[in-house]
């Protein structure tokens, strides 16, 4: 499969499934957006791997609408567009399923707030 001219942001890029995922879709063409919460050198070392014409890391907390509307906008600016979005950005708190409370909960699992929240910001930029 080519991905040859599409562009891919890939929240919480700079290690786990995340990374795995970023150079499995630079290796099949796409330019790669990595995103990263706290994680500089993980994303640093992603960007290198894939080549900097291709590549970049953008520092934002995905849980953060203003930080999501800043990383979507510096992608089109640097791509312009955005054909890929994959949202892996997430932690995992170790706790019984019968003691995890609403707000663990969801700081554990927030991929549906991230894609929303992704989605709303490239409504302002699709053409």
């Amino acid at each position: 499969m080519s991905l040859a001219g599409r562009v891919a942001l890939i929240t919480g890029a700079s290690k786990g499934l995340g990374r795995a995922t970023a150079l499995r879709l630079a290796r099949e063409g796409a330019s790669i957006v990595v995103n990263y919460r706290s994680d500089k050198n993980g994303a640093q070392e992603v960007v290198e791997q894939i080549g900097s014409d291709r590549a970049i890391a953008i520092q934002a907390d995905a849980s953060n609408v203003a930080a999501v509307a800043e990383m979507v906008g510096r992608t089109v600016a640097r791509f312009g567009k955005i054909d890929i979005l994959l949202p892996f950005a997430g932690m995992m708190t170790p706790s019984l399923l019968k003691s995890t409370t609403e707000e663990v909960f969801d700081s554990m699992n927030p991929w549906l707030k991230v894609s929303l929240r992704c989605c709303a910001a490239l409504l302002g930029h699709v053409p």
